[in-house]
């Protein structure tokens, strides 16, 4: 009697876990209680009816499934895992982004370091790359005036954010390293990730800032 209880019992905890779960507002933690709760339902048809529900098990099962992929999916999102050394200065650094944001921002990206003196910017040329330099000195030249740029700074952002042509030469020396975005890629990423545009825009204004403070 009091297995058949049980038994019955799994069906009524299963469906009260699901209603709990979309109550909370934590994507895992709803997620975690669907598949608590999904595997409930699994053993319910696995024990309760006297032929085996295989349809209703296979579906099951798939929605188990997409549900711990989600989970793998948020989690990942929200840790440094799998990240290098300059990929975490460079996450340190950004400071707005998530991890997830962060790893999305990096599948464009492109990690140099200079073996000689390179241009990333020429005064009055399309802004067609967006850089940030983490270590080494950015060399600004405009109107025959020159002067240095400290590291952890972004390269081009004026003529990104503007669409305009870039207002000076910036070069770096030899062992310089930075990253480097398409300018387009970089817009298209954007569009398609709204949260992204709102961190990044935050982050170029706020450099943009600290360079005329300093100038």
């Amino acid at each position: 009697m009091l297995f058949d209880i049980a038994r019955l019992g799994l069906i009524h905890a299963a469906a009260l876990i699901s209603v709990a779960a979309l109550t909370c507002r934590d994507q895992i933690v709803l997620r975690a209680l669907l598949v608590l709760s999904t595997l409930l339902y699994i053993l319910y048809y696995f024990v309760v009816p006297a032929v085996l529900l295989w349809d209703a098990i296979f579906w099951t099962v798939v929605n188990l499934g997409v549900n711990l992929f989600m989970m793998s999916r948020l989690l990942l999102g929200r840790t440094q895992f799998r990240l290098s050394e300059d990929e975490r200065r460079l996450f340190a650094a950004f400071g707005t982004l998530s991890p997830g944001e962060f790893r999305a921002l990096m599948q464009i990206a492109t990690w140099r370091r200079a073996e000689t003196t390179q241009i990333l910017l020429r005064e009055g040329a399309p802004v067609e790359k967006i850089y940030y330099v983490l270590d080494g000195t950015p060399k600004v030249s405009k109107a025959g005036r020159s002067f240095p740029l400290h590291a952890l700074a972004f390269i081009g952002e004026i003529g990104f954010l503007r669409k305009t042509p870039a207002s000076a030469t910036v070069t770096v020396e030899p062992g310089t390293c930075y990253v480097e975005w398409p300018a387009k890629a970089l817009s298209a990423l954007q569009m398609r990730r709204p949260l992204i545009k709102v961190a990044l825009d935050g982050l170029l204004a706020s450099d943009m800032a600290v360079k005329m403070a300093a100038a």
